[in-house]
This record gives structure tokens, sequence and C-alpha cells, in this order.
């Protein structure tokens, strides 16, 4: 098991390096003026003294290996063209916590109310309870959350008057971002959890502890539902990753400052020191996930902790 989560690691390093290399020649490729907006109408040699300290005057392959050298060195993703003084670690350390607060309340929800309705579906399959509940997942995931983030900001914000339409900073502001967030998440996990549990329901082990007299709330507990979990770590890790990374459209439309609010002002800024400083975040956030997710599914299944150790 150490040796194939060693081989994951190093698959991950690759990959964040490829990713930061790749970021970084697509955005110094793009069409725009970085700082356009920033010199304004500035003198020529004002403006070659701001392109100077960013180094646009510079290569574009020695840009390159300046920035991967600081941020393999000292982790600095680099200073921001359109916020004097202020950097991509800076608008990470700051942010961060605040994508996380809202997609860490939209993930309880997604987890604990996708699985209650999975499992209701699957152990009641075929009866009004089951379509019911599959109607609902189908119109969830065909839905944009955007959608429903409008609807709710109608309902209850402009017509009942209940939580604010935007803001942040108190307790009514997390209403809507969260219950916007987690309506799509829910589906995914009611359908995933539906799907997994019916495949374990069939299998010889659940049929053979039905035969030695297990209550079939026994049998749920004890074995339908540990491994009908399995595809359901598969989808938490990422997920997990996601909440710090922020939902770009629903923090944009919400004004809530979080990293995916600030993502989104870069890439329309033409901020490239900022563009590339966040993916390269969100890319450590994904890949670390998903070695995450690899230990636990040796927690949840033992089995496949066994096999993997044989590799």
């Amino acid at each position: 098991m150490l040796k194939f989560i060693g081989k994951r690691i190093a698959y991950a390093i690759l990959t964040l390096f490829l990713i930061a290399t790749a970021t970084f020649f697509l955005v110094a490729g793009a069409p725009g003026d970085p700082i356009a907006a920033k010199v304004g109408q500035m003198p020529e040699q004002a403006q070659a003294i701001i392109r100077a300290k960013y180094g646009l005057d510079r290569p574009v392959v020695e840009r390159y290996f300046v920035y991967m050298k600081n941020l393999l060195t000292t982790g600095d993703f680099g200073e921001s063209i359109i916020y004097t003084g202020k950097s991509a670690n800076d608008v990470i350390k700051t942010n961060t916590m605040v994508s996380a607060k809202i997609g860490l309340l939209a993930l309880l929800f997604q987890i604990t109310i996708g699985i209650s309705l999975g499992l209701v579906s699957a152990l009641n399959r075929g009866k009004p309870v089951d379509h019911i509940i599959r109607f609902m997942v189908v119109l969830a995931i065909c839905v944009p959350s955007f959608v429903f983030a409008s609807l709710l900001q109608y309902f209850l914000a402009f017509k009942w008057k209940l939580v604010p339409v935007f803001g942040w900073g108190e307790l009514k502001h997390y209403v809507l971002p969260v219950a916007a967030y987690a309506i799509g998440g829910i589906a995914s996990y009611t359908k995933y959890m539906r799907s997994s549990t019916l495949s374990v329901i069939s299998e010889d082990y659940i049929v053979t502890a039905k035969a030695k007299g297990c209550t079939k709330g026994r049998v749920v507990k004890k074995h339908v539902l540990r491994n009908s979990m399995i595809p359901i770590v598969t989808m938490i890790g990422p997920a997990v990753a996601g909440i710090f990374a922020g939902s770009f459209i629903l923090e944009k439309m919400f004004s809530i400052p979080g990293l995916g609010f600030y993502y989104v002002k870069a890439v329309s800024d033409n901020d490239y020191t900022m563009i590339i400083g966040l993916t390269i975040f969100f890319a450590l956030l994904y890949v670390g996930s998903l070695i995450v997710v690899d230990i636990l599914y040796g927690v949840v299944d033992p089995r496949i902790r066994v096999t993997k150790g044989k590799k």
C-alpha cells in the first residue's frame, strides 16, 4: 500500500508540473494586454517601468523559468497585476475559508440527504417513493445551479423577503448560496447511492445474510450501507477539493468574496498571475483529493487495500 501511495504521489507531482507549465504558456499566449487597464493614459516610459516590474518585457520562456523557480523554491504564486501589492498567495490565504464555509455546509447536506434518499429509493425500487425521488433527481441534475440560485433569490429574497439577495458576513447570507450549491450535489449523490445499493443488494452475500435470519435493518446497516459507500467515497474526494475552490458562478451571483469570485474577476481583468496561481492551487487541491480517495478506499473496503498492496 505504501508503494502504491508513493507512486501516486510521484504521478501527482508530474501532473501538477505539467498543469503549471501548460497553464503558464496558455495564459501568456492569450490575446489581450494584462496591464492595459492599469497603465491607462500613462506615458510610454511609465508603462515600460510597470511592464518591467512584472517581467512582461522579457521573453515568455525566461518568464516561465523565473516563475517556476519562485514557485518551487518559495511557493510564491506571483503578484497580482491588477491589485497592487496583493499576491495570489494573499488571496488564497484570505479567501479560501470563505469558499470553504459555504462549500462545507453544502457538502454536508449533499452527503447526508443524498445518501439517505438514494438508500430509500433503492430499498423501495418500483414503488411510488422511488419514482418521485428519481424524478426529482433528473430535474435537479438537468437544471443548472445558477437557475436554482435565481429562483431562490426571487422567491426567498424578492417575493417573501426572508433572506438577503446577496452579501456576506452574517448567518442569513449562507442560506441562499448553500441551498443553491447543495441541490445539484444532493441529486448526484442520490443517483449514485441508488445505483450502488441496487448492485450490492443483488450480491450473494446479501442473500446469504438474509437466509441466516438477519433482519432487514441489520443487513442494510452491516452489509449494504458499507459496500454501497465505495462509489460515494470516489465523489467525496474531489468534492472536498471543490469546497475550497468555491463555485465560480454562485459566488459571483451572491457577491461572496471567495476564490471562485476572484478567479472569475481575474479572468475578466486579464490578471495573468492570479489566473495562473489560482489554477495551480485548484489543481493541487484536486490531485491531492484523488490520493486521499485511494487511501479511503482501503478504509471502506479492506479487500481493495490488500489488492493494491500486491501491486
